[in-house]
């Protein structure tokens, strides 16, 4: 059974990562932190208290899904002039204003959590959550300096050569069933903690310290060091091409005159080959479990509150994993194929370049397939959030917001601040309008939470500022990018507002 979300994911994203040497878990939108009626900033700091029980719609309680990236389409994709949209490895495009509007790294991230179930209630003393979620987690790392190969080539006759550093990919998938709890310790200060206990569902995990290219006239030779990967999943298949008898043209022996031989280049059998990549649909299940834990505090001073929180401190422990590593230097033919002039005959579809680059990637990650049914730990990415929030003394309902947040992921770590003002001008419906400027550009998101008694329903979106790529409807550069909603039913009385300040001595 052919899983192709996983298979993209193993055979472009991982070949496009593996030759050039992608909320992280996404807990809710980040517009709602300064919400007191939000069903779910419990997420973004454990010690916020519910304003009332709930229980979430199955599957709809609470989704969210994010997109992150230093560069927008723009730099990659660009209009004919029969308005028509081709990759920049079209001629027209000028290599030089190519490479010039490349970031330094090519950043990407994508985020994704479903809470499946979700429960919330008053009880033994405090507030008290359940949940369960799928999370979804993949990041990208690249310098630009694969992308100025992959369109100069060799950029004289004397040949060219290109040191590729740093390349990073990592992807975390896994379930999450978590408990919280939250109470208020005495009339100023409250605080909270999450237990969440993990299910692995896969992984996968490249790093490339070094990718040194040769090229010349007659042929391209790439130098790895430090290329390692590592791909979890119960029922994975991952096979070598000596197990499908999978060739390319470019693992065979060449001649004195060019020629290809029947003779295979050594170390070919043992190479992924990831067309051949599948899954046991009779073997799928758990692939590894670990613990996590989030801690949270929030600190009441006058019209002031300030609040903390560290989220996902943990790890999962992984089994049903294959090693892959690149230790040989090798000829590289790719690119060499892709049709990059519009010719009689060939449209030179957007889509066929794409597929011809992927293909190309493919052929160019040459890893050696090391070991199978390993077994590795990792950590989660854990977040900070720091939050400091004003309430109007003469109109209680306002209250203005800035929280800062930074997510600890090695060389995908990044942080964001974000300023927001938040009423909630009706005891049932309350909004924030906010910006944010972190390391993927600016954003401004708006948040919708109707919550009138035995119903909640959100809706929130953080939007990238810039132009747009009307054909695609994306940005053409950096991109922020989140969407979050949900549906949830309530009960039991109302909790005392937080940010009523004259009713602070009672809480």
């Amino acid at each position: 059974m052919k899983i192709r979300t996983l298979h993209h994911i193993l055979t472009a994203t991982l070949a496009l990562v593996a030759t050039s040497g992608v909320m992280a878990q996404t807990q809710s939108s980040r517009s709602a932190y300064f919400l007191e009626g939000s069903t779910y900033r419990h997420e973004l700091n454990p010690a916020f208290i519910g304003e009332r029980g709930y229980f979430s719609f199955p599957a709809l309680g609470n989704l969210n899904f994010g997109v992150q990236s230093t560069a927008g389409i723009g730099s990659f994709l660009y209009k004919l002039p029969n308005g028509n949209l081709t990759t920049f490895m079209h001629e027209s495009v000028s290599g030089q204003e190519f490479v010039n509007g490349l970031p330094n790294r090519f950043k990407l991230g994508t985020d994704l959590n479903e809470n499946i179930f979700s429960l919330g209630f008053h009880a033994w003393g405090g507030f008290n959550t359940l949940g369960i979620s799928i999370k979804s987690d993949t990041r990208v790392n690249l310098p630009s300096e694969l992308f100025k190969f992959m369109k100069l080539g060799v950029a004289s006759e004397t040949g060219s050569q290109y040191n590729i550093d740093g390349v990073n990919m990592l992807s975390t998938n896994y379930a999450e069933i978590a408990f919280g709890h939250a109470r208020t310790i005495n009339n100023n200060l409250t605080v909270g903690a999450k237990v969440k206990a993990l299910v692995g569902l896969a992984k996968a995990n490249l790093r490339i310290d070094q990718l040194t290219v040769t090229a010349s006239q007659d042929a391209w030779t790439i130098t790895p060091q430090g290329a390692e990967m590592y791909v979890s999943g119960k029922g994975l298949i991952v096979p070598t091409k000596g197990e499908t008898g999978n060739y390319q043209k470019d693992d065979y022996v060449l001649d004195d005159y060019g020629n290809r031989t029947n003779e295979l280049k050594s170390g070919t059998k043992d190479q992924i080959d990831y067309d051949g990549i599948d899954f046991d649909d009779k073997n799928i299940g758990p692939t590894g479990f670990g613990l996590a834990v989030d801690l949270g505090a929030v600190y009441k001073l006058n019209d002031w509150q300030f609040s903390a929180a560290v989220l996902d401190l943990g790890f999962i422990g992984w089994k049903n994993t294959v090693k892959g590593v690149m230790n040989n230097s090798f000829e590289f033919s790719g690119f060499e194929d892709i049709a990059v002039k519009d010719t009689e005959g060939n449209k030179n579809s957007i889509d066929n370049q794409a597929d011809r680059l992927v293909d190309d990637l493919k052929d160019m990650a040459k890893f050696t397939k090391e070991g199978d049914g390993m077994k590795h730990t990792t950590a989660l990415a854990a977040t900070l959030n720091f939050g400091a929030q004003y309430t109007l003394p003469a109109y209680d309902r306002l209250n203005f917001g800035l929280l800062s947040t930074t997510r600890l992921q090695g060389k995908h770590t990044w942080t964001e601040a974000r300023l927001s003002a938040n009423i909630a001008p009706l005891s049932g419906f309350e909004a924030s309008v906010n910006y944010a400027l972190s390391n993927f550009g600016s954003a401004a998101g708006l948040m919708l939470n109707f919550h009138p008694r035995g119903f909640n329903f959100f809706v929130a979106a953080d939007m990238p500022l810039g132009k747009l790529e009307p054909a695609y409807c994306a940005p053409i550069g950096r991109a922020a990018l989140n969407v979050n909603l949900g549906i949830n039913f309530t009960f039991g009385d109302k909790h005392k507002r937080l940010y009523k300040v004259t009713n602070v001595q009672h809480l």
